[in-house]
């Protein structure tokens, strides 16, 4: 079984909100609505209007589906290889929560759900804010090598996000590479705060200097898995609400 959640970006405060899960259990896929999805400004998926329901498809529902680039478009091997996996590997879901599944047409993004795998934490994505960076820092970005190890340090003065992880070089310098994407945050500073430096690692997966910005930088975050630990906590990841009807799709 694997879980993404889709998270909503209110244009008029610009903080992101989780509104709804997807998950894919032996071929099915399941769909429900979040406590996200009671924001006042927030507008049901076309289709998918009652946020009671649970709505359920043996096929990729076509709102996530038009969010991956076709296996046929050129663009596809590309960003395949951006993201350290290959035909073989290819998953639906990972492709969504490792891009995010962007459009330029709307204000959604997919996550993936952090799950314990032999008593760890373990998230892949990739860095935010690279297109800002000046150009020794991106020179900087362009001279890692896979395997090599980076650091978060918390800018709890950030104008923009106070609970902004930002991701540093470990060398004596320690350049700037870009930011931690924001709705995992809270998680890496949990995880962070409860073990010493040996129980989480940051390092490089790939290094595409041909990408966009976007997808310059891949790494991955893993952490031991405290006792009692839940990953997003927040009542809005919670399901909409536990007296739902399922319909076939």
């Amino acid at each position: 079984m694997k879980s993404v959640f889709l998270i909503w970006k209110d244009v008029n405060d610009g903080m992101w909100h989780p509104v709804a899960k997807l998950t894919r259990d032996h071929g099915t896929y399941r769909f429900n609505y979040t406590q996200g999805a009671n924001h006042p400004n927030f507008i049901p998926l076309t289709r998918m209007e009652d946020k009671s329901k649970v709505y359920v498809s043996i096929e990729l529902f076509a709102f996530f589906r038009n969010r991956l680039l076709p296996h046929n478009r050129p663009e596809f091997k590309k960003v395949l290889e951006w993201s350290d996996m290959s035909k073989e590997t290819y998953d639906e879901l990972d492709m969504l929560s490792v891009t995010g599944g962007a459009r330029q047409t709307d204000d959604f993004r997919v996550i993936a759900q952090p799950q314990l795998l032999d008593d760890e934490y373990k998230i892949r994505f990739y860095i935010s804010g690279i297109s800002h960076l000046k150009d020794k820092n991106v020179e900087r970005i362009s001279r890692l090598q896979q395997g090599e190890r980076l650091q978060f340090e918390f800018e709890e003065n950030n104008p923009h996000d106070c609970n902004a992880v930002l991701a540093t070089t470990v060398d004596v310098n320690k350049l700037k590479v870009g930011y931690c994407p924001r709705y995992f945050n809270c998680d890496i500073k949990a995880l962070m705060a409860n073990q010493d430096l040996k129980g989480y690692e940051l390092s490089v997966v790939k290094v595409n200097d041909d990408a966009p910005a976007p997808y310059r930088l891949l790494c991955e975050f893993t952490a031991k898995w405290p006792k009692g630990f839940m990953p997003l906590i927040s009542k809005d990841y919670l399901a909409h609400t536990h007296h739902e009807h399922t319909i076939l799709v």
